[in-house]
Parts: structure tokens; C-alpha cells; sequence
């Protein structure tokens, strides 16, 4: 069962569409990046300025393989440029919500 995650970041203020048409038009390197490091299904919503993320991943990944250094980021010049991009222009970072209940858990 791929393993989920649910992330939170505020937006700046009169950056929405920018930050849509910047994932509209995601460069194929961060996809294919994403891809090779286990994410299955990545969506992000948006409540007024609040981003609400959610990343499915293989099993045996977690958010580690997007950190600095790792794999995901030496991937390609344009992976360090899309990341430092979004968390300089777009919003301050992202923050991971904590998971209580899941219907997985139902017997």
C-alpha cells in the first residue's frame, strides 16, 4: 500500500496564478525526478492563500528522498531550480500535517 502524506504551506499574497501556471507547465525534469524517487500521485489544493499537498509514495520511501542532497535534488540542475524557486518566490516552505485517523486502519 503506497504510504501518503499531507503537507501544508502558506501562499504569498498575489502569487496564485503564477504558482498554477508554474505547475501547469512543471518542467520534465522535477516529473521525471519525482517519479524515480518514489511518488506515485502528487496533488496540491488551495484554500485562498493555503496549499494543502498531498504525495502518495511507494512504500518504502518518505519525505527524506527530497531533501538537500539527496538523490531527488542531484537529479538535475533544473530539480534545485524549480525547489529553490517555489520556496523562494511562492511560499516559505512546506509543513507536514500530522495523519489521526485513516479508514486503512478499519477492521
Amino acid at each position: 500500500m503506497p504510504r501518503r502524506f499531507f503537507l501544508k504551506a502558506t501562499l504569498r499574497p498575489e502569487k496564485e496564478q503564477a504558482y498554477i501556471d508554474e505547475h501547469d507547465n512543471i518542467y520534465p525534469e522535477v516529473s521525471k525526478g519525482l517519479r524515480s524517487a518514489g511518488v506515485i500521485n502528487l496533488h496540491i489544493w488551495k484554500e485562498a492563500l493555503q496549499l494543502f499537498m498531498l504525495i502518495e509514495m511507494e512504500d518504502d520511501k518518505d519525505l527524506s528522498v527530497f531533501g538537500e542532497g539527496s538523490d531527488y535534488r542531484k537529479s538535475s540542475p533544473r530539480v534545485v531550480e524549480w525547489e529553490d524557486k517555489m520556496a523562494t518566490e511562492f511560499h516559505s516552505g512546506w509543513t507536514q500535517i500530522e495523519e489521526i485517523h485513516s479508514s486503512d486502519n478499519w477492521k
